[in-house]
């Protein structure tokens, strides 16, 4: 999907709040935001991110505001890192699939293209999943090295 086509999914939940990239051929991103959140209280909903032909490489959903991503039952936004860590080792066991953990102690699962981050809410920290596409699954949740742009490792 293209940053429109995106907006145009998101229309009536979500509004753009502003896009960061260049001139074609570059990655950008664009966050999206809630329409009536409180002033002055963290109101993203989503980041995406997009890959240097424009399109949709990269999904990371907001700690604090959601929306709520299952995955096979496993509530996946919005949870204490390491009560959700067990569950998340568990199904990949079940599968035959196997954790990793970035340098800042996150964990992932790159067959998967899932990156469950730790993110600050207020006095808590929380999961904010990122999903990737295909072509960036390779090394997701490495920090230094891996294909999430660097503005995603920053959100606090």
């Amino acid at each position: 999907m293209t940053p429109d086509e995106v907006e145009e999914a998101l229309r009536g939940v979500a509004e753009r709040e502003f896009w960061t990239g260049g001139a074609a051929g570059s990655s950008g991103s664009v966050v999206f935001v809630l329409p009536d959140a409180a002033p002055m209280a963290p109101s993203s909903v989503v980041s995406t991110y997009y890959d240097t032909s424009g399109l949709l490489a990269c999904v990371a959903i907001d700690a604090r505001n959601g929306p709520q991503v299952v995955l096979d039952g496993m509530r996946l936004v919005g949870r204490v890192p390491s009560e959700m860590e067990d569950e998340f080792i568990d199904y990949l066991e079940a599968r035959d699939r196997m954790v990793t953990y970035n340098q800042h102690g996150d964990f992932s699962c790159n067959v998967l293209g899932v990156v469950v981050r730790a993110q600050r809410v207020d006095d808590v920290v929380l999961s904010r999943p990122v999903f990737v596409s295909r072509e960036w699954t390779g090394r997701c949740g490495d920090v230094s090295e891996g294909p999430v742009p660097q503005s995603e490792w920053q959100v606090p």
